[in-house]
């Protein structure tokens, strides 16, 4: 018989809700406007929340921390750049937004 405030031996085998990362409806629509608002340099905003509430990874936060220093790192330096670089700021922020959007499924309605 354990002692009162131990760990029974099968309490690896309890359902353990996943980490939410949007507490309330309206978080998932505020956090996902945050890399347009920002023009992508704070994208990485979100993802290192998020891994900070255990939802993601580490390296995703990595990921997007890296990519919104480059995107911060060309508009300081101002380089003369070719028409793909706006292209791939463009792609880097719908790809934040939506992966921003995806970080909690929607609810499904139970029947």
């Amino acid at each position: 018989m354990s002692a009162q405030g131990e760990p029974t031996p099968n309490t690896h085998l309890t359902y353990a809700p996943r980490p939410r990362m949007f507490r309330e409806p309206w978080q998932r629509w505020a956090w996902a406007a945050l890399p347009l608002v920002s023009m992508s340099v704070l994208a990485f905003v979100p993802f290192v929340v998020a891994w900070r509430r255990s939802v993601v990874p580490a390296w995703v936060a990595a990921v997007y921390f890296t990519g919104s220093a480059i995107v911060w790192g060309f508009a300081t330096v101002k380089p003369d750049v070719n028409a793909l670089f706006p292209l791939a700021v463009w792609a880097f922020m719908i790809t934040a937004i939506v992966h921003v959007l995806r970080l909690e499924p929607f609810k499904r309605q139970a029947k």
